[in-house]
């Protein structure tokens, strides 16, 4: 890899580390975006010089996450792994269901004892419309990313 492709990978693991994901994940997410079609466990783990069970179990994870996808050959055994086509719609809707979760929790909030106080209702108040908002953003993301793949792929 190049020095440039190696800070990259090493920033990505730092990110997904510092967001409670393990590094080892974050790190073969970043080798990924910066490879064209498939690799094998074995070739992951050989360019992070990382031990193929660590590279195992962080690839399924990445996988379980719709992060990454395994893919297979005829008359191999070895599972491959690539970013999926559709990952940045992939991630965007992660994002979206993580904040109707999230509101969901405030409108559970809005209704207790606690929110007949008027600065706390105005608290969730204010929370829901932040999130409201985020998620009509999103929405509109996922609608510009994955509309216009769809009608490039039917003019191909």
């Amino acid at each position: 890899m190049q020095a440039t492709d190696e800070q990259f990978v090493e920033k990505t693991g730092r990110f997904f580390e510092a967001e409670g994901a393990p590094r080892t994940a974050g790190r073969i997410l970043g080798l990924m975006l910066l490879t064209h079609g498939e690799l094998t466990l074995d070739e992951i783990a050989e360019r992070l010089q990382v031990s193929k069970a660590s590279v195992s179990t962080n690839a399924r994870q990445m996988e379980s996450m719709g992060v990454l996808e395994r893919c297979s050959h005829l008359g191999d055994r070895r599972d491959f792994y690539r970013v999926p086509e559709d990952l940045a719609a992939r991630l965007v809707t992660r994002h979206l269901d993580r904040i109707r979760r999230l509101n969901q929790l405030l409108e559970e909030g809005a209704q207790t004892e606690a929110a007949s106080d008027g600065r706390i209702a105005d608290r969730f108040r204010r929370l829901e419309m932040l999130q409201g908002c985020a998620a009509d953003a999103l929405e509109g993301a996922v609608r510009s990313i994955v509309v216009p793949t769809k009608e490039r792929e039917n003019v191909s």
